[in-house]
């Protein structure tokens, strides 16, 4: 038998643990609007993505983490009577009162932003750049994982974490990249990698009309943390120590 140390063991079965992510049933009600399968329809192709079929179960989308040190987001449509006053952005996931906003009201589809995510001596601190600005805005969070949040004027703060969320809903689906390109939209001609991810916001109070494409925005090279994250802490630092990288599929 291969002499493999325990500590490699319990860092590639926890590994196995943080990679699996189950898909579950996303429910929608008629809103009057084009629907979000409609919306991926044309992104990707008919038949690419399932809107009700191909989400992340509601445990494996809450929080999340750069798969390196660098991810960008771009938003793919926004179509919400709030779109004007709508703020996206992500929050510490232990003090969701501290938040790092990434597009307002003044941004729209096709625009991009940059999201850095390092390890300094005062901890974890995330940083974002709009493309085409020079400036970047910080903001210093306790883990390497964080939460998305979507902000609105009338209706509250929601967010990736639905026990925050003050009506108890999920107020966003996220959905795992097909390896397809793009059709349409800012990314026309780019794949949608398995590193990728869609995430599809419903901007209204219990539930609103629950057709998810309120505000819906593409993550690259960030990934979800399936896991509790003081349990993915203690994962990273035992696949640092058994020399393994840390990635999830």
């Amino acid at each position: 038998m291969t002499n493999v140390s325990r500590l490699q063991l319990v860092s590639l079965a926890a590994l196995g643990l943080a990679a699996a992510q189950a898909n579950a049933l996303c429910t929608f009600d008629g809103s009057g609007e084009p629907s979000l399968q409609g919306s991926f329809n044309s992104l990707l192709g008919a038949n690419t993505l399932s809107a009700t079929a191909s989400c992340l179960d509601d445990g494996n989308d809450a929080s999340w983490t750069t798969v390196g040190s660098i991810g960008q987001i771009d938003i793919m449509l926004e179509l919400a009577g709030n779109a004007e006053t709508n703020v996206f952005g992500v929050y510490d996931l232990n003090n969701p009162n501290a938040r790092l906003s990434i597009f307002d009201g003044a941004d729209s589809a096709g625009d991009q932003a940059v999201l850095r995510l390092r390890q300094t001596v005062n901890g974890w601190r995330v940083s974002v750049q709009e493309v085409g600005s020079t400036t970047w805005t910080h903001q210093f969070i306790s883990t390497s994982a964080f939460g998305f949040y979507l902000s609105t004027q009338n209706e509250g703060t929601f967010y990736s974490q639905t026990a925050r969320n003050a009506d108890g809903e999920d107020h966003m689906y996220a959905y795992q990249g097909t390896g397809t390109p793009f059709l349409t939209g800012s990314l026309a001609g780019e794949y949608f990698s398995r590193q990728d991810y869609l995430l599809a916001w419903e901007d209204l109070r219990g539930g609103g009309d629950r057709d998810y494409q309120d505000f819906v925005a593409v993550v690259q090279d960030i990934t979800p943390v399936p896991l509790p994250t003081a349990v993915w802490l203690l994962i990273s630092g035992l696949v640092g120590l058994a020399g393994v990288s840390r990635r999830t599929a």
